[in-house]
């Protein structure tokens, strides 16, 4: 992911033609998925005040999403993420935040953090200071509520742009479960290997997963760490959303009673399911698609 302004986005829009346009983003992706697995999620967000923020929250709440969203009121557009695929499914993002760098505390405080079961935040926030500051209030209105917090790591030049915040906020007991892929992992706790980078992580009462593409993920509790395969796909036609279905998937099951290892399976079932096809959200109801017993382990 490569971060461009207004500018530089209209050029790479002039430059092809055909895009399919949804109202997107990590966060929003993770919610998209765990609406189609049956829960009900919330989403919180700012848009400008143009076409495309006049659709964006409709556009969610159409897939059952209660999404919070405000306009900006500094004339930003909405934020765009134009996603360049590749043949072999490989993806190039170049992201303009535009108003999404201007989500407000006050925005976050209307989501319904308190009767949240988990608040999941994306480590993108940490690019812009007003979100950054909407990220904190989340994890402050989730400790006085007893609600998990969750954390992605999102992008490895994220965790080398902002690694002492996140390394604050994870072993200082903010963070209750943090997802992430091998590289973000690696660059996070400096270690030279999954195993090192997973010894590192394990933390008393708090839970990590590492994402390790087609060769599946882990996961690390203060009890010891579990592994699952990754789910077989028949053609990979779009990793776009893989790592953001997969947080759907285990976070899902984790507050539905899955247990670490039942999350990870019900996490490579969506994600399965996403990069079989041309975009981030599941192209079927993932609650009908579930495999039977999925949530033993």
């Amino acid at each position: 992911m490569t971060l461009v302004d207004g500018e530089r986005a209209a050029e790479i829009e002039r430059a092809f033609s055909g895009w399919h346009e949804v109202a997107g983003g990590s966060a929003a992706n993770t919610a998209a998925g765990i609406a189609s697995l049956g829960g009900s999620p919330g989403f919180a967000g700012a848009v400008g005040d143009d076409k495309a923020g006049s659709w964006y929250a409709s556009d969610l709440q159409q897939l059952g999403v209660a999404a919070s969203v405000t306009t900006v009121s500094s004339g930003l557009p909405t934020g765009v993420c134009h996603v360049l695929v590749a043949t072999r499914g490989e993806r190039s993002m170049a992201t303009s935040l535009g108003a999404a760098s201007e989500l407000a505390a006050e925005t976050v405080e209307q989501a319904g953090v308190d009767r949240a079961r988990v608040v999941y935040v994306e480590g993108y926030l940490l690019d812009a200071p007003a979100a950054a500051a909407a990220l904190d209030r989340a994890m402050e209105l989730a400790e006085g509520a007893s609600t998990l917090v969750a954390l992605s790591l999102s992008d490895p030049f994220v965790v080398s742009r902002h690694r002492d915040r996140i390394l604050e906020m994870v072993f200082g007991g903010a963070v209750d479960v943090l997802l992430g892929n091998a590289d973000e992992a690696l660059g996070l706790t400096g270690a030279d290997s999954v195993a090192g980078a997973a010894a590192a992580l394990r933390r008393d009462g708090s839970v990590a997963v590492v994402t390790l593409g087609a060769s599946g993920a882990f996961v690390v509790t203060p009890d010891g760490e579990a592994a699952v395969r990754a789910d077989e796909v028949a053609h990979v036609v779009d990793t776009t959303g893989a790592g953001d279905l997969f947080a759907a998937g285990f976070l899902y099951g984790l507050t539905h009673g899955a247990g670490p290892e039942g999350a990870l399976r019900i996490g490579s079932f969506a994600a399965a399911e996403v990069i079989g096809h041309l975009g981030a959200r599941p192209a079927i109801r993932l609650q009908d698609a579930i495999p039977e017993g999925l949530f033993s382990g």
